[in-house]
């Protein structure tokens, strides 16, 4: 079967994947009803973006063929004017991409930097930390072994999001040195800053996700992860933004550790698959016994979600291909995108967890043949395929059996199964006959909104005579029970 990928670039400089879901009640008919919880984006929320280039980084590169740093570092200036030892990470052309002291990316040109033999070395945490408070005044900033946190948010949000990180960070150097990756804690502490709104989060980066849905990244050029507290998700569906948040947080913290520890280069440009499939792999989170971070190549729920909707609808239909050419098999399709959208997150994570659990030493060594890329190489679909070829054989036909027949054997807790639903249940005459009419809504406050929706639908007279009622369930399917009741009930 053919198989394509059409890309939708609806955040064209968004840096990381981030979850937004608008939950709210549509009219339903006499006769029947439908819960209303699938998110305007995806399954699972994720609304699709890309990965920005250097230069909506900030980054001012010149267009020519990158080449390695080799080890080599140089004497360069710092913002504070200091003269710092950098060490180069890629060169292109007149100029040098160096990674400061502080872990940011800087680019200076080639007359203007020294080689020199004097070792890196990374800021010192508490340096960096009275930098960083001085940054963001009235921001409280605390300090762990390997990160540094500022923030303005509540005490509860940042203690969440450092849970997750905390427990991310040794769990992914423990996961990655069992595999025989070459990994090291990076010489300096990493950086995450939490805003309280939204609009500090925008006012921050100068608008640029003005309009979209991102509510965290991984900004590769300043190594921070940059997020919000508040947003109208967290109104609207609480329990679900509470589960979308946190797998936010550890996929953004993922992908900064990756790109830390020696698995990821930095501006490095891996296939999108691998990309965002490996973070997806390494980031499972639950809420149930509070917030906690599964570990890595645990079942991600959110994504398996998806990827349990798209299998009802068929491969076929649930995956598509950015490149011109049609692909033949779904696992060559996911190989090959150059681009993703919502459901290729999915179909990324699938991949990256098939691989992972089912063929761990050819993903080893495919890892660890990735790590070596060279930053700033633009692999092209050719490439990727190449590379995946090499590794783990071209029966792509097989491999999709396969991938199939391990999705459809995974565990999954459902992330909106057991979540707190509400049933706005409406009757009234109508001549002889009591009609009868509801709807299901996750969120309380969306209760009114429900209610209004359900009764738009009538006459004036009717609307004089509506009579409403609201139950409280703890799940879909008590909801669903406690609506089709009444919907018999006399």
């Amino acid at each position: 079967m053919a198989i394509h990928f059409r890309p939708r670039r609806l955040i064209p400089k968004a840096i990381a994947c981030a979850g937004i879901v608008l939950f709210s009640a549509a009219f339903v008919s006499h006769a029947a009803a439908q819960t209303k919880t699938t998110p305007a984006a995806a399954d699972d929320g994720t609304v699709p973006v890309l990965r920005a280039d250097p230069s909506e980084l900030g980054l001012k590169i010149p267009d020519a063929e990158p080449i390695a740093g080799a080890g080599r570092r140089v004497l360069v200036k710092s913002d504070d004017d200091e003269l710092v030892v950098a060490k180069v990470q890629v060169e292109v052309g007149s100029s040098f991409v160096v990674i400061l002291p502080d872990g940011k990316i800087a680019v200076v040109k080639k007359d203007e930097a020294t080689i020199t033999e004097r070792p890196f070395v990374g800021i010192e945490q508490k340096y960096l930390a009275d930098k960083l408070q001085k940054k963001f005044p009235g921001y409280e900033v605390q300090s762990t072994k390997h990160f540094i946190y500022v923030y303005n948010t509540s005490a509860l949000f940042y203690k969440g999001t450092s849970r997750i990180l905390e427990s991310l960070y040794p769990g992914l150097m423990t996961y990655c040195k069992a595999r025989k990756l070459t990994v090291e804690d990076p010489p300096y502490p990493l950086v995450v800053v939490m805003f309280r709104t939204r609009k500090e989060w925008e006012d921050y980066m100068h608008g640029m996700f003005a309009g979209s849905s991102v509510a965290a990244f991984y900004d590769g050029a300043t190594n921070r992860v940059l997020m919000y507290e508040q947003s109208d998700l967290g109104e609207d569906a609480p329990e679900y933004a509470l589960k979308q948040i946190i797998s936010t947080v550890a996929h953004e913290g993922v992908h900064q550790v990756l790109h830390n520890i020696g698995v990821q280069q930095r501006l490095s440009r891996w296939p999108m698959w691998i990309s965002e499939g490996l973070p997806e792999y390494f980031a499972p989170t639950s809420v149930s016994k509070g917030l906690t971070w599964k570990g890595a190549g645990q079942v991600n729920d959110l994504r398996m979600k998806t990827i349990d909707t798209l299998l009802k609808r068929g491969p076929r239909k649930s995956i598509q291909q950015s490149t011109k050419e049609s692909s033949n098999t779904t696992v060559e399709a996911i190989v090959t995108a150059t681009e993703l959208d919502a459901d290729g997150y999915a179909w990324s994570w699938a991949l990256a967890h098939f691989l992972g659990e089912k063929k761990r030493e050819m993903f080893q060594k495919y890892l660890a043949d990735i790590a070596t890329s060279v930053p700033m190489e633009r692999p092209n679909a050719a490439d990727q395929k190449r590379l995946f070829v090499k590794h783990f054989g071209s029966e792509f036909a097989k491999m999709d059996t396969d991938l199939m027949k391990h999705l459809k054997n995974l565990p999954y807790v459902d992330p909106i199964e057991n979540m707190t639903h509400y049933v706005v249940m409406m009757r009234y005459p109508q001549g002889p006959r009591t009609m009868r009419a509801y709807a299901i809504t996750l969120s309380e406050k969306q209760v009114k909104e429900t209610r209004e929706e359900l009764v738009a639908k009538l006459t004036a007279d009717e609307q004089n005579v509506a009579v409403f009622e609201v139950r409280k369930a703890k799940s879909r399917t008590e909801a669903m029970s406690l609506a089709q009741g009444w919907m018999t009930s006399r």
